[in-house]
């Protein structure tokens, strides 16, 4: 009968203290990200950028394997997205949101909710491993965290927050029934160029450039040259002086398609960011595109002058 009672009062134990556990355990976590809401929105609403962010590997549209855990999507939200995680045994529910915070910067919520099984045999096991289960949980958390304080990975660009390098310009403007080709953008800045030269000047910095297309069949390129100090206009020479404040500068390779992708890139940056700005954005010629033909090897910067 003692060994009866032995075996019985042990197992009798286990299944009332297996019945007695909690059958979920809810957590929350909020951590800063230094990023505006709006460029977190636009790509978490883009599904083509999702396996670009999202931790784990894809296996489809909604499923992610994240440290063999499969993670199942079940709804994108404009500011988060739900989700379960199948951890260790454990369902978990993962309702993650995000909201605009101060000064440029978001603040990111997961709410999770992990469920024990009733089954008394596993209760207790799955019980012992709610504390990883949350650590992972956490870990996710933080692997987004760290993607999207990243301006080159959010953005896709290295856009930086610079100063305005040069105050005075010498610019000239040529119309043109068509877009103008390299070798007329040159011919222009050769025409900067020589004017400065002329009044003994020297120039400090790359020449810059703006094509606007004012209608269907015409176009205005706009060239400047900085120098050491300023030139009075002179004819078609103007002087341009451009306000030594901030500038929003970001540094890339490639042709026109690149260029522009760029420059895209960059007037998102400077809406998400509320800044306003004192003049309009131009390129950088970094590459001599007259004398390098390869346009996939052109460096330009995109600049983009704004207020504090």
């Amino acid at each position: 009968m003692k060994k009866v009672l032995y075996l019985v009062v042990p197992i009798l134990f286990f299944l009332i203290i297996s019945y007695l556990l909690p059958t979920q355990k809810p957590t929350t976590e909020t951590i800063s990200v230094p990023m505006p809401v709006d460029a977190i929105t636009r790509v978490v609403t883009s599904q083509k950028d999702w396996a670009k962010w999202f931790p784990g590997t894809k296996v489809n549209d909604s499923v992610y394997t994240y440290y063999e855990s499969p993670i199942t999507i079940h709804k994108v939200l404009m500011n988060g997205f739900k989700a379960t995680m199948i951890n260790k045994g454990v369902e978990v529910d993962l309702d993650f949101s995000f909201i605009a915070d101060h000064n440029a910067k978001a603040s990111f919520t997961l709410n999770t909710v992990m469920k024990i099984t009733y089954n008394p045999l596993l209760r207790f096991k799955q019980f012992l491993s709610l504390n990883s289960v949350e650590n992972d949980c956490k870990r996710l958390l933080y692997q987004m965290q760290d993607y999207f304080s990243d301006v080159e990975k959010v953005y896709g660009f290295p856009i930086q927050m610079q100063k305005v390098p040069n105050s005075s310009y010498v610019s000239a403007k040529q119309t043109y029934d068509h877009e103008p080709t390299t070798d007329e953008i040159y011919a222009l800045i050769d025409e900067v160029n020589e004017f400065i030269d002329g009044v003994e000047v020297k120039i400090v910095n790359y020449p810059i450039l703006n094509v606007f297309k004012e209608d269907s069949s015409s176009y205005t390129a706009m060239v400047a040259v900085a120098t050491e100090r300023d030139i009075p206009s002179s004819g078609k020479f103007m002087l341009k002086n451009m306000m030594l404040g901030n500038i929003v500068v970001c540094e890339v390779t490639g042709d026109k398609n690149v260029i522009q992708q760029c420059n895209e890139a960059v007037k998102n940056y400077v809406q998400d960011h509320r800044k306003t700005s004192p003049a309009i954005s131009f390129e950088r010629l970094i590459t001599n595109r007259r004398t390098i033909r390869d346009s996939t090897k052109w460096r330009t910067t995109i600049n983009y002058p704004v207020f504090q």
